[in-house]
């Protein structure tokens, strides 16, 4: 059986950089699950099979970095609903990739067949990834898969923007809602997530998740944030400001105070700023 690293080396010159990740921290990532598969035994107890094998996990790897996405989902789709290994949380991110992959793809066919030109693929991706979240509890896996977060974080910020620019906030909340799941320490997500629930009059809600993105900011300063995250709290802080200074200056001033150390000197931010009178 090769090794994940050499898996790596041979398909190094065929795809993208954050694919081939993947099979460089196979190594480290598989064994791990593969151990914790085993589960509790007695001395007496023979080692038991492990319920995916790593060649499996090679395989899906594999299937991802040659686009051979409908493969990953069918397989995987039994994993999920299996018994047995429906807890594991590998198959859920495999099968999030690959729905990214068809979001992305080239492919007139397979955009077709799974609506990806009305971003259902997408939304797919999104909701395995929160799965995937989910199962993983303790964050095994988590800090694995950064790369990828990040490239769905940015397809979901742009449909987001585009439903909220078109008034369609109803559509634009289930994207700031998986965000926010993915990680819940995401001050520009529950920042776009309250703003969409003030637009649809949800008062509370609203308010619920304001004090949610403002408690962050006021622990973290929007520090440790991915480029991607940064660039949706930028986007959320100058999109409530505008929103707010109609019915509630002050607040929309509190959220440009709070986004001064990470932003003054930027132009829009400034011009925002001066607008409002801050």
């Amino acid at each position: 059986m090769k090794s994940a690293i050499s898996l790596y080396m041979t398909i190094t010159s065929k795809k993208s950089t954050w694919l081939l990740s993947l099979i460089f921290i196979a190594s480290s990532l598989l064994s791990t699950d593969l151990l914790a598969q085993r589960g509790k035994q007695s001395d007496n107890d023979k080692p038991r099979k492990p319920l995916i094998s790593q060649d499996e996990y090679n395989k899906l790897l594999m299937w991802i970095v040659d686009e051979k996405y409908e493969n990953v989902l069918y397989k995987c789709i039994r994993y999920t609903e299996g018994d047995k290994t429906k807890k594991l949380p590998l198959p859920y991110v495999y099968m999030a990739q690959a729905y990214l992959g068809i979001h992305s793809t080239d492919d007139h066919d397979l955009r077709e067949q799974y609506q990806a030109d009305k971003n259902k693929a997408l939304k797919n991706s999104l909701k395995y990834t929160s799965k995937f979240v989910k199962k993983d509890k303790e964050k095994e896996y988590y800090h694995e898969f950064i790369d990828f977060f990040d490239k769905l974080r940015k397809e979901a910020k742009n449909a987001a923007e585009t439903e909220m620019d078109n008034l369609k906030f109803t559509k634009a909340k289930s994207y700031y809602k998986y965000l926010t799941d993915i990680d819940p320490e995401d001050p520009g997500a529950w920042l776009m997530f309250a703003a969409v629930y003030k637009q649809l009059n949800s008062k509370k809600e609203a308010l619920e998740n304001y004090e949610k993105a403002r408690n962050l900011m006021l622990d973290f300063g929007g520090r440790g944030l991915s480029e991607v995250q940064t660039e949706l709290l930028h986007f959320a802080i100058i999109y409530n400001a505008e929103l707010l200074s109609t019915s509630d200056r002050a607040a929309a001033l509190e959220w440009l105070a709070l986004g001064d150390d990470l932003f003054s000197g930027d132009r829009e931010f400034e011009a925002v700023k001066r607008s409002i009178g801050g």
